[in-house]
């Protein structure tokens, strides 16, 4: 490792972290230079720096991927919340009443990350990852979340929130998505019908802790092709049934 100091350049450590953000979904130095809007020669500087410190690995070949170092500071954070031996019982029985993956997301400051997926057997795999940030407004659990807010807490979210279009059904504006979050708040449940991922569909219910606050959520996801809307609108008192027993276990009264 040299003994220069790393990020010494005005600004590098905030691109150095975008680098790092966007490895969750890029490993090759053209695809993160587009998505972090930084220079392929300074994606490529930045990437070497953080495999020396360990934030970054890779397979000598031209890929990288999250490093150890990252991985195991993510652990920590997510051991903080204790939600391993409370989540993974309900999870599992979810994935197996209803055949589809399920993930559970939890919220921390203005992002929510995936800590958990359970995988059926199946022949496909989604594509999401352990530790991959999810978007508020075209996923079942960002809405399901959103809708259990408090008003002035959502608000404020909405006030900041890209909306940016990532399928043709992604809701965009914020008169159509705060209908549905409305919508959601009655029946408990959100859905996202290939609103994040064309030819994917998902249900998803909040999780609350011991203070009611609202924590993160669970979800089930399938292939378009394999359930219709009714179909998984039909698992959704299982989902919801999924999140209660976690709420529960983190100790909110119901």
């Amino acid at each position: 490792m040299s003994n220069q100091p790393p990020f010494e350049e005005p600004g590098a450590t905030p691109k150095a972290l975008r680098v790092l953000e966007s490895l969750t979904e890029h490993s090759r130095v053209s695809d993160l230079a587009t998505a972090t809007g930084l220079p392929k020669s300074t994606v490529h500087r930045l990437l070497k720096v953080l495999v020396e410190m360990g934030f970054v690995g890779t397979d000598g070949a031209g890929d990288y991927r999250v490093g150890s170092r990252a991985v195991r500071l993510a652990n920590r954070v997510i051991d903080r919340f204790d939600l391993t031996t409370q989540a993974e019982p309900a999870l599992s029985r979810l994935r197996n009443e209803t055949g589809c993956t399920v993930h559970f997301a939890l919220r921390t400051g203005g992002e929510l990350f995936y800590t958990h997926k359970k995988e059926p057997d199946k022949p496909y795999r989604m594509s999401s990852r352990v530790g991959m940030s999810l978007p508020w407004h075209s996923s079942s659990i960002g809405k399901a979340v959103m809708a259990a807010m408090p008003a002035e807490e959502l608000d404020a979210l909405l006030d900041t929130l890209p909306l940016e279009a990532r399928t043709p059904y992604t809701l965009t504006t914020r008169e159509a998505l705060t209908a549905q979050l409305e919508h959601t708040r009655h029946t408990g449940y959100a859905v996202d019908d290939g609103e994040n991922e064309d030819g994917i569909r998902c249900v998803g219910a909040a999780v609350r802790d011991h203070t009611a606050t609202v924590l993160g959520g669970v979800s089930i996801s399938t292939l378009s092709l394999e359930h219709s809307m009714h179909d998984l609108v039909l698992l959704a008192p299982t989902v919801t049934r999924a999140a209660t027993i976690v709420s529960s276990s983190l100790g909110y009264p119901g």
